[in-house]
């Protein structure tokens, strides 16, 4: 496996940095993540090597405001355009990294946050993908609009720029209520201590974010969960939804088969899901971490275009 990180520069003048991983085979396809909000792309590194190792090419961009794609270094600023405007940079990155590998399919896996983003982007963009994974996601919490209305208030008296204290503590503050297995708080992300102390321990994972990106998660979510959005995804579109039954976001499961079947609904023909019993919101640094990343191996080799 080769690194193969780059900058670039997207339309809006924000220099975003993309983490790349190239295999020593000739590639099959590329993976593009998009990751969740308070990390970046390098925590990926892992299982971009375990898909080099299957022939994948793989890039994860860090999200404007995260990693080393920060606005004059402040951590959690999406600057103007928002949500949309990230969402923008995520397919930036897509037209780059195809032009660096003509011809080869392209999979988009999206976890948390950037599994948000990534159910906006095959709104927009699902016809150009030959799949998409989507990693500890939701699908319509009925909270997130009067969330939307509380944040936008709170943010008018408070600033936008002003630390999200309030707005973090209603809309993640109760993630870790059910877990008293250790005492760092993100105990929610996984049952492995030393992955959790790891994100811990990183200086740019988990920093107090500005109450402006609440404000814009809480706008993609009611934007993207609309019907007549969701319609807009390709019907041929395979999509593979992966979660734990002990993670929050995804109401413990519930909130993960609720968006399948809603896809299903709409008329989507490729349609999977797996819930691992007792796994927690980041599958893919979890204790079944082989299982997770076998069944991902597995159904990104299966839908490769014959």
């Amino acid at each position: 496996m080769q690194k193969s990180d780059f900058q670039l520069l997207a339309s809006s003048g924000v220099n975003l940095f993309v983490h790349g991983w190239l295999p020593d085979m000739a590639p099959r396809a590329i993976v593009q993540i998009s990751h969740g909000m308070q990390e970046h792309g390098a925590r990926y590194a892992r299982v971009a090597e375990m898909l080099c190792g299957a022939g994948f090419v793989v890039y994860a961009g860090d999200h404007r405001g995260h990693g080393g794609s920060v606005i004059d270094g402040r951590l959690g600023h999406l600057g103007p355009g928002g949500w949309q405007t990230v969402l923008c940079d995520l397919r930036q990155v897509s037209e780059s990294i195809r032009e660096r590998h003509p011809g080869l399919p392209l999979f988009l896996l999206g976890h948390s946050w950037g599994s948000f983003l990534s159910q906006a982007y095959i709104q927009r963009w699902g016809g150009d993908l030959a799949g998409c994974v989507l990693s500890g996601t939701n699908g319509r919490n009925p909270l997130a609009g009067v969330g939307e209305v509380v944040a936008r208030i709170v943010t008018r008296f408070d600033g936008p720029d002003t630390t999200a204290t309030l707005l973090e503590k209603l809309t993640v503050g109760n993630f870790n209520d059910a877990f008293k297995d250790g005492t760092t708080g993100k105990e929610w992300l996984s049952r492995d201590a030393a992955e959790v102390r790891k994100y811990v321990e990183d200086p740019l994972c988990g920093q107090p974010f500005p109450n402006a990106f609440f404000v814009e998660m809480l706008a993609l979510l009611n934007a993207t969960w609309k019907a007549s959005e969701e319609r807009k995804i390709p019907r041929t579109l395979p999509v593979f939804l992966i979660a734990g039954t002990e993670d929050p976001v995804g109401l413990q499961g519930k909130g993960v088969l609720a968006l399948a079947q809603r896809y299903k609904k709409h008329g989507m023909r490729d349609v999977t899901w797996r819930l691992y019993e007792g796994a927690r919101h980041e599958v893919l640094n979890e204790t079944n971490r082989d299982e997770v990343e076998r069944d991902l191996r597995d159904w990104l080799k299966a839908h490769l275009p014959s």
